[in-house]
């Protein structure tokens, strides 16, 4: 005992030291980045050394203190993953849950408290569900999941997930293969897979048309603003709308990633609801928004905080949705921002690495992209305890 005391003792010590030592050699580190003739690109490398290197700091005396009893202090651990992670940490397959009583999500949603900070849950456990279906959870010290079914006026089942993350960058996409303009195409729940998504939906299925703006990882890689509504994903993990004809030029693109600090874009649309504003247009290019079609939504509920929607053909029930339908149910859960993804049998929510909503035709359809979400808490982490 009182050798782990002064091993705790000695990495507090060490961590002073070596944040001292960071910030007397900041200023002299040569600017990262800096041949490439990019300063704001170099300014944002060191940016992030500095945030990396104070979380593990941070991480490294929550360690320690935690072993000193004596020392009444706590230091949360800081999670978050890096932004040139392609592959994230595989999620704890014993924080699912998979049961027909939404009772049984309570225990996990208790343990969510801390990480919802304030805010309420969309889920209700007392929810009525679609008759016979099954509710499934996820939850760790990073992030809160919970997947439902229900059925709207007896004729529309509507599959929800509700995502909680302890970090933006918990928020991703992937593009297949992490290429863009890559030919190969696989399944939703492939991709969910390779990237160890907790959660994850289909994206905007960029290949398989030639408009809408598409940025990945920070870069302008397809510039038509014309005709779609554009989703720009910051930092903060906040949706960001700018609606059909905004930002035309690539300047202007490049402007708008820069000063919004944007880390990917979806191209399909429309904007559904903006700021509790409901904004569903009558017509819109793509989607056929007038028939009754699979649909698939992504919503913003607060700071790191979503739902994800999918509306689909299920258990017997044909009816489908709209736009128009789908915003005003939306609208009748308080969702402040709404935006639609690919729908039809595009429309896909994979939990867990498996496929949840009944998707058309009964068969996934092999996609460009998804997004998704996933545990920033390390596997080698999980293990040790």
């Amino acid at each position: 005992m009182k050798q782990s005391r002064t091993k705790s003792v000695l990495m507090i010590l060490a961590a002073v030291v070596c944040v001292g030592l960071f910030a007397v050699i900041l200023p002299w580190l040569p600017r990262v980045g800096a041949d490439s003739g990019s300063r704001q690109s170099g300014d944002k490398n060191n940016a992030d050394a500095v945030a990396a290197f104070e979380l593990d700091v941070n991480n490294l005396i929550a360690d320690a203190l935690s072993d000193l009893e004596e020392i009444p202090v706590y230091i949360p651990k800081v999670y978050m993953l890096s932004e040139d992670t392609v592959i994230a940490p595989k999620p704890d397959p014993n924080a699912f849950g998979t049961s027909y009583d939404g009772a049984d999500t309570i225990p996990a949603m208790e343990a969510a408290a801390e990480l919802m900070d304030g805010q309420e849950f969309l889920w209700d456990p007392d929810t009525e569900r679609l008759a016979g279906s099954v509710v499934r959870w996820y939850q760790d010290d990073t992030i809160f999941s919970v997947t439902w079914k229900e059925l709207i006026n007896g004729r529309s089942v509507y599959n929800f997930t509700e995502v909680k993350i302890a970090h933006p960058s918990q928020f991703r996409r992937y593009l297949a293969d992490n290429t863009f303009g890559n030919a190969m195409q696989y399944l939703p729940s492939q991709l969910a897979q390779t990237v160890n998504a907790v959660a994850a939906m289909n994206g905007d299925f960029y290949k398989f048309r030639k408009i809408g703006t598409v940025v990945y990882n920070r870069k302008l890689y397809r510039l038509d603003s014309q005709y779609l509504d554009t989703c720009y994903v910051d930092t903060n993990g906040d949706l960001n709308f700018v609606h059909a004809g905004g930002l035309p030029t690539e300047e202007a693109v490049n402007q708008y990633v820069a000063d919004h600090d944007v880390l990917f874009s979806l191209a399909f649309g429309p904007v559904l609801i903006e700021d509790g504003v409901d904004v569903c247009p009558e017509n819109y290019l793509v989607g056929e928004v007038k028939n009754y079609y699979s649909r698939s939504v992504i919503c913003q509920l607060g700071p790191c905080h979503y739902l994800m929607v999918t509306v689909n053909h299920d258990s017997g029930y044909s009816g489908i949705g709209t736009i128009r339908t789908v915003t005003d149910q939306l609208m009748l859960r308080g969702v402040p921002n709404a935006y639609c993804l690919d729908g039809g049998q595009t429309a896909t929510m994979v939990i867990g690495g498996e496929v949840f909503n009944h998707v058309d035709w009964g068969t996934e359809r092999a996609v460009s992209d998804i997004i998704y979400f996933a545990t920033a808490i390390p596997e080698s982490e999980r293990e040790a305890g």
